[in-house]
């Protein structure tokens, strides 16, 4: 596990070969409370959920830890809520070539609306290939 920054604690651990999860753990609350994403190293490399926006700043110093941010191809996220998706703008103008990477439903209702560039939208079951890997919606 590294430590992208000490004042936050947000970390980088490298849970199975080119697949990383991002940590950054809040005192918020008694026990605590962390937010995760998680990096899929490929040819074209995955952010899975995005973090709030307030975020931004400690997710994209963690992944440039790893890779260089604007070679991320795709933003994708489980379902519409500001810790999945809500710093999905500032990823998009920091990654030139990234689409978000969603469901039908979503794209209809959410992200064609919110998002500055247009969603690939997947059919249920559909399977994208990000090169080694691959990812089914």
């Amino acid at each position: 596990m590294t430590t992208t920054n000490t004042q936050s604690g947000t970390n980088v651990h490298e849970i199975c070969e080119d697949i990383y999860r991002i940590n950054t753990p809040l005192s918020v609350v008694p026990g605590g409370f962390s937010f995760n994403q998680y990096l899929i190293m490929d040819d074209e490399p995955l952010l899975f959920h995005t973090g709030p926006r307030k975020l931004f700043p400690l997710v994209s110093e963690a992944v440039a830890s790893v890779m260089p941010v604007e070679r991320l191809r795709y933003l994708s996220f489980s379902h519409v809520e500001a810790d999945e998706c809500g710093s999905l703008n500032d990823w998009l103008k920091v990654a030139p070539r990234s689409a978000p990477l969603c469901g039908r439903v979503a794209a209809l209702v959410s992200i064609e609306d919110l998002a500055d560039r247009p969603p690939r939208a997947l059919a249920d079951g559909e399977t994208v290939s990000l090169g080694k890997h691959s990812v089914q919606w």
